[in-house]
């Protein structure tokens, strides 16, 4: 039997592989294949190595199925068990649907699970996809568990830190590496900023651990680390999913679990306490930047950020200047990127505002009205056309039947009006979903009238307008605009 399948498999890590590893499920999903009459190909494998069931925008072969899904390229997708295809219940649910709504049928071997003779209010693959989740996070929570009780033995888990080595699991002092560590605490205590000790140690040429040049924050998160003074913190951040992505953020300290002279220190406690002293200064405020996001570095592609610095004027009086940097060249100097020309936010925001000002004075907005009555003659059109393919459709068939064509050439005809159909389809959707555009059309519309407002935050109406800004090292600047021409 031949038929438009896909094998997908997965494994997530070297533990996984171990028991479900893509060779056993590729030999299961093989086995059923041919069971039950169909023709083993190897092309059709689709393999998401190393990458987690909980992350589905992260992995590119089950992306890549859904694509093909929605286009008809293929018409079922086997897979080993639902908690190969996701472990998170959510995701497992919207891949099911995008299947079934694109008339994919659905089979996990390990489960039995056959979409084709379940009803649409299937619960067994809800519930299953609910033990998968289930699974996932008892086994997150027994490896937390596991890591506690390795720290708690004093062995050190996670990346090793600048300054030592780890051997059999325990961390050692590299004293090479010490020197400098105690070299970075020294000159902040006397008074060095980030910057200054970054830039001294690039011009050293001393290497970091694992880069090749040293940055501002990695200077600031080593003198912020306390495992420089023999501390060790477990659960200090935490991993979560948004938008079908991981992203870490930092737990309150009421859940760190801090394990006091962990191990050997390479600088004093009062010496780490001195560098973490709060000291209760006034914070700089940072003028509000309604370009963030949007404005970049043409070197490196990096955000431009604001940086403030102050002049005493002859009459006492402090006047703010905010100007625009590089943040790779402001986190690294040299070593991240170059330094621009000076040119403050207020000057490269009235800039964008004139350059934006002028362009729209060149767009019409008036054909937005005829957009419906092209829409409907568009339309009729594609219906004519889709009613006439049907009719040479039904011609071909009788051609064959009557012996006056093979049957090789009536089924390159029959899939080159069935093509031609699915485009027509792919138009008719298109023009369906028109509103977008008259939407949008009025969005940039309004847009363009609030930039007469310019005292008011304008970071929607930049975001509208501008798909980015780019700062050359010269202050020239480049616009690229989210609309094209006058609409005509």
């Amino acid at each position: 039997m031949k038929s438009k399948y896909a094998v997908y498999v997965r494994v997530s890590t070297d533990r996984d592989e171990q028991v479900s590893s893509v060779e056993n499920q590729i030999d299961i999903c093989r086995n059923w294949l041919e069971r039950n009459g169909y023709e083993w190909d190897e092309n059709a494998i689709y393999k998401d190595h190393g990458i987690s069931g909980t992350l589905f925008l992260e992995r590119p072969a089950i992306q890549l199925l859904l694509e093909k899904a929605k286009k008809k390229e293929m018409d079922m997708v086997v897979f080993k068990s639902i908690s190969r295809l996701a472990r998170d219940l959510k995701d497992s649910l919207e891949i099911r649907e995008t299947f079934i709504a694109h008339n994919v049928r659905i089979i996990s071997i390990e489960e039995g699970y056959d979409s084709n003779k379940a009803g649409k209010n299937d619960m067994a693959f809800e519930l299953w996809s609910l033990f998968a989740a289930q699974y996932s996070r008892t086994l997150s929570a027994g490896i937390t568990a596991a890591l506690a009780a390795k720290v708690r033995r004093g062995e050190h888990v996670g990346r090793i830190p600048y300054g030592y080595d780890r051997e059999e699991g325990f961390l050692k002092i590299n004293q090479e590496e010490a020197k400098v560590v105690r070299q970075i605490f020294d000159w902040y205590l006397n008074g060095w900023g980030y910057k200054r000790i970054t830039l001294e140690l690039n011009q050293l040429n001393i290497k970091p651990k694992n880069k090749s040049k040293w940055q501002v924050t990695s200077v600031q998160r080593m003198i912020q680390n306390p495992i420089y003074c023999g501390d060790f913190i477990l659960n200090q951040y935490t991993t979560i999913k948004v938008g079908g992505r991981k992203k870490q953020i930092r737990n309150p300290k009421e859940k760190w679990l801090i394990f006091k002279d962990h191990h050997m220190p390479i600088i004093s406690r009062e010496q780490w306490e001195a560098a973490n002293y709060e000291k209760k200064s006034k914070v700089k405020s940072t003028a509000w930047n309604d370009l963030r996001g949007i404005i970049k570095c043409s070197e490196c592609g990096s955000h431009m950020v604001i940086v403030q610095s102050c002049k005493k004027l002859a009459n006492g009086e402090k006047k703010h200047y905010y100007y625009l940097k590089c943040s790779a060249y402001r986190r690294a100097a040299k070593a991240g990127c170059v330094n621009h020309h000076p040119i403050t936010y207020e000057d490269i925001r009235a800039f964008i505002i004139s350059q934006l000002k002028e362009k729209g004075q060149s767009i019409s907005f008036h054909f937005v009205s005829e957009l419906e009555s092209k829409k409907r003659i568009k339309m009729s059109q594609l219906q004519k056309q889709k009613a006439q393919l049907e009719e040479k459709k039904k011609d071909l068939l009788d051609v064959y039947l009557d012996k006056l064509i093979g049957k090789q050439e009536f089924e390159l005809k029959r899939n080159e009006l069935d093509h031609r159909m699915e485009q027509i389809e792919v138009e008719l959707v298109s023009l369906n979903k028109r509103e977008y555009v008259q939407k949008r059309i009025h969005n940039i519309q309004q847009a363009f009238a609030a930039l007469e407002n310019e005292q008011q935050d304008l970071l929607q109406v930049f975001k509208t307008l501008l798909n980015q800004v780019e700062v050359h090292p010269d202050g020239t600047i480049d616009l690229s605009y989210s609309f094209q021409g006058d609409f005509s």
